[in-house]
């Protein structure tokens, strides 16, 4: 006979409560409570790993939806002109280049005006458009004649005063937001370096764009 070690009372063998008081009289050794102790354990490891993933989510949908507030500000906040459906117009008004080297080299004075000069590159059979402009602080902007949203149409920009403006929509762009961000209807950017007098933009660099014509 054992006895309870809460209130002496006597138990038989193998039984797993005090009948007098109720006592566990297994106590920590019971294998009911060693497989609760090893249920909570395995719980409490999934907690942390989960919280953390739960709050990743949430920024990262709270970061997606402030990006796309702003984009969608800034396009409300931009000029809108009308639209210009003449396909022919994006070859008339371009400049023909060659490269040489494995570059295209345009000369500053071009653009000193500050308004989108448009040049036109032969790529695989394909002409590809593109344009630079002289931002107000000096910058030079280049881009392509095209954008994610509306390069289906193959339209294009054209110059409106100092902006660019898309043909298919009418979303005007100034020349200090060309190259800020691509996507929507934004130009598509074209990297560049300035050699002296010269833009020196790369041939892969525009071959990476007969995508969008």
């Amino acid at each position: 006979m054992n006895k309870c070690g809460k209130c002496g009372a006597e138990a038989k063998e193998g039984a797993k409560y005090c009948k007098a008081c109720g006592n566990d009289l297994l106590g920590e050794n019971s294998s009911l409570n060693n497989k609760k102790a090893r249920v909570m354990t395995k719980e409490k490891t999934w907690v942390k790993p989960a919280a953390i993933v739960g709050v990743v989510l949430i920024l990262l949908a709270g970061a997606w939806m402030a990006k796309s507030a702003v984009i969608a500000k800034s396009m409300r906040d931009r000029a809108t002109f009308s639209s210009l459906r003449d396909e022919s117009a994006r070859l008339t008004r371009a400049v023909a280049v060659k490269g040489d080297g494995g570059e295209v080299r345009i000369h500053l004075q071009a653009i000193e005006d500050g308004k989108a000069h448009f040049f036109a590159y032969v790529s695989g059979g394909k002409t590809i458009t593109f344009f630079a402009i002289k931002a107000a602080d000096g910058s030079i902007r280049t881009a392509f004649d095209a954008c994610v949203a509306c390069n289906h149409a193959k339209l294009g920009y054209r110059p409106e005063g100092d902006v660019v403006v898309c043909n298919n929509c009418g979303m005007g762009f100034k020349p200090s937001d060309i190259g800020v961000q691509n996507g929507g209807c934004s130009p598509i950017a074209v990297n560049k370096s300035i050699d002296g007098a010269m833009i020196v933009l790369k041939t892969k660099d525009l071959d990476a764009g007969v995508q969008y014509f």
